[in-house]
């Protein structure tokens, strides 16, 4: 397989982006106490951890968490049902996956929520019929965009969910869901406008199985239909494989049980939550708590979606999904370009086949590539939702990954000017994250500080960025060299 290389250059950048680390991660540690103004707000933690408390504040996770396990027999259920169709080679695995989907919406929400989701369903297949044209699915996915938006901006936690007649926890949920299904609907729809010779694969029933698919319903990650569409072909009886598909979905949960237990016991030392609601603190903290809680904020994201994710993806592909790998881990990469191909891989893989090369080719101009780029982060920002923080951290992703093409394109051929000139486009990258992490006042603090408050805190981050560049590169050329290594061996 070859040997591990390393220069001396590149192994003393990876030492001192480690210590770097290391530092910060103490530095955050001695703030994370009760002079916090949250700090008794926070959840009794476990016992083991004498009396410390435990960081409960990012909603989406306790949400999500509480989800997995209220809902565990739910999973357990539609694994079971799903092996039994297979174990029979039951032929109508559409209906069944379909009514499978609407029993467990019904059964967790209520009759409103699914007849909402049911009727966003009919609204899309009804235009393939009606206007099966690429402009109108677009011009029908943004409305139902505008119309989610709309609703969480002016009702969402005032009238929304005592009409639904659900809790808040369900009504974020459903939010989250109905997104999802925009995603969904579309990629189904415009694949069904343009593959009209097959049309026994784009049934309505074919959407609802795909729409409702339980595991991916809340988690995600999103997959494109052409992965979903294969599942539902019969198998024959020896591809089935029961138990060696069962000992592989035990030991992915397995990792997601690990997982979720490293992230709790970081919530009871790591105050990532609360400390960004304190704006006066980081206006006034050193660089190695604001920089080090920034790194922080970004792992334990990494962390909570390779959890979510990961409940998604074992249990797709125990149902015979070919699914999207987890998010890769964000301490490693070194161009944001990467970070949108290999962190939300599904997402990712919808972007690019659906909006960007419908746009531009590889012979495309680059001002039609500069374009179709913009259209594609459009997109991004009004699905997120139509927020301040969105619009900025998606208008920051599209210059700094502009940025890097121009890095690539111009310093290519020189690795360590590469480098040098692409670690500040890198650091704008990473601060545009605070925006989506922590929201907009949070995100002006770290921006403020960085360019604007000395000169010596830029120089600071600059030196331990360019060392996290490098060690990414590093990484990057490992992977790589693994990979040719064993193409060459096979």
């Amino acid at each position: 397989m070859g040997r591990l290389k390393i220069t001396l250059d590149t192994a003393l950048c990876v030492i001192f982006y480690i210590s770097c680390l290391l530092y910060s991660f103490y530095k955050n540690y001695e703030v994370s106490n009760d002079k916090l103004h949250h700090y008794y707000y926070l959840e009794e933690g476990w016992s083991i951890f004498n009396g410390r408390r435990r960081d409960d504040y990012d909603f989406e996770w306790e949400i999500n968490k509480q989800y997995a396990i209220s809902n565990a027999l739910v999973f357990g259920l539609h694994a079971v049902a799903l092996e039994f169709v297979r174990i029979m080679r039951l032929k109508q695995r559409s209906l069944i996956m379909a009514l499978l989907g609407c029993a467990s919406i019904y059964f967790i929400y209520n009759s409103k929520l699914l007849a909402i989701l049911f009727l966003q369903n009919v609204s899309f297949f009804g235009i393939t019929f009606l206007f099966p044209r690429a402009s109108i699915l677009w011009v029908k996915a943004f409305l139902w965009i505008g119309l989610i938006n709309s609703v969480k901006l002016l009702y969402f936690y005032d009238q929304l969910n005592v009409l639904l007649d659900i809790e808040n926890d369900q009504l974020f949920e459903f939010s989250i869901i109905i997104s999802w299904n925009v995603i969904k609907c579309t990629c189904f729809c415009l694949d069904r406008c343009k593959d009209k010779t097959r049309e026994s694969q784009y049934r309505f029933v074919d959407l609802i199985s795909y729409s409702f698919y339980f595991p991916l319903l809340l988690y995600g990650p999103v997959i494109i239909y052409d992965r979903f569409k294969e599942c539902l072909k019969p198998r024959p009886f020896g591809s089935v494989k029961t138990l060696e598909r069962l000992k592989q979905l035990i030991w992915r949960l397995f990792l997601c049980l690990i997982w979720s237990i490293v992230m709790e016991i970081g919530q009871h030392f790591f105050y990532i939550n609360i400390i960004p609601l304190e704006l006066k603190l980081l206006k006034d903290v050193n660089l190695w708590v604001l920089y080090g809680l920034g790194y922080l904020m970004g792992q334990f994201f990494f962390i909570k979606y390779v959890v979510f994710y990961g409940i998604g993806i074992a249990f797709g592909q125990f149902d015979g999904l070919d699914m999207p790998r987890k998010p890769i881990c964000i301490g490693r990469v070194h161009l944001y370009s990467d970070m949108w191909k290999f962190f939300d891989r599904g997402l990712y893989e919808f972007l690019f086949k659906y909006i960007y090369t419908e746009l531009c080719t590889k012979t495309s101009s680059g001002i039609r590539k500069i374009m179709a780029s913009l259209t594609t982060f459009v997109f991004i920002y009004v699905w997120h939702g139509l927020y301040t923080f969105v619009m900025i951290w998606s208008m920051l992703n599209w210059i700094c990954i502009m940025l890097e093409g121009l890095v690539k394109q111009v310093f290519g051929q020189h690795k360590q000017i590469a480098a040098i000139v692409g670690t500040h486009a890198f650091i704008l990258s990473v601060l545009s994250n605070f925006f989506f992490f922590a929201r907009e006042d949070v995100g002006y603090i770290y921006i403020h500080r960085t360019y604007y408050e000395h000169l010596n805190n830029y120089l600071a981050l600059y030196a331990v960025a360019y060392c996290f560049y490098r060690t990414g590169e590093w990484v990057k050329s490992v992977e790589t060299n693994r990979r040719d290594s064993i193409k060459k061996y096979f």
